[in-house]
């Protein structure tokens, strides 16, 4: 079990890789610049707070993961899969499973 300085930091990397992962996509021109600020925006709300240690930011947020997935599954599952979209993909799942151990670690050490 991670004390709550690496559980931390160990959900800065994975937000700050789900974020350059999508913004590869904008860099190779597969979304737009304005799509990638609109799919972004949530995720620093939520980051804001998440950071702040909020127990219900950690509860609302699995929700958006799941809406996250949910189209990046559709882009691995379709026609044209990339391997961006399976790393994206496997960040989404692995945020999703280390958000959702939050309000554990953070009951145990506070």
């Amino acid at each position: 079990m991670l004390d709550l300085k690496q559980y931390k930091i160990t959900t800065h990397i994975l937000f700050l890789l789900l974020f350059g992962i999508k913004f590869l996509n904008v860099a190779q021109d597969r979304i737009d610049i304005y799509l990638f600020l609109f799919w972004i925006s949530p995720l620093l709300i939520f980051y804001f707070f998440i950071n702040n240690l909020m127990v219900r930011a950690y509860q609302w947020f699995c929700f958006f993961l799941i809406i996250y997935f949910l189209f990046s599954s559709l882009r691995v599952f379709g026609a044209n899969s990339l391997w961006i979209d399976i790393f994206e993909m496997m960040l989404i799942c692995g945020l999703f499973v280390h958000i959702m151990f939050g309000p554990k670690t953070i009951k145990k050490f506070t």
